[in-house]
C-alpha cells in the first residue's frame, strides 16, 4: 500500500497485462500536440512520416471554441 501522496510505482512487467503499449521511434524529428473538441491529437513526425494518435475523452468535450487551428511551423 502507498502512503497518501505517493504515486504507485508501475512495473514494465505489468505493462502488457493492462492493455498499455510502448512505441520506439528510432527516425524521431519533432511532435506537437492540438486541442480539439473531443481531447487532443497528438502528431509525431519521422523520417518516415507522420504518426497520429487522437487521445478522446470518454465523457467530457472542452466547454468553449477552441481558436482556429494554425500550422504548428508557424
Amino acid at each position: 500500500m502507498t502512503k497518501r501522496g505517493d504515486s504507485p510505482t508501475i512495473k514494465w512487467e505489468d505493462i502488457d497485462h493492462r492493455g498499455d503499449s510502448v512505441h520506439d521511434y528510432p527516425t524521431y524529428i519533432k511532435h506537437w500536440e492540438v486541442a480539439k473538441p473531443w481531447g487532443w491529437e497528438i502528431r509525431i513526425l519521422t523520417e518516415t512520416g507522420l504518426h497520429i494518435f487522437n487521445c478522446k475523452w470518454k465523457d467530457y468535450k472542452r466547454p468553449g471554441l477552441l481558436k482556429e487551428e494554425r500550422c504548428p511551423h508557424n
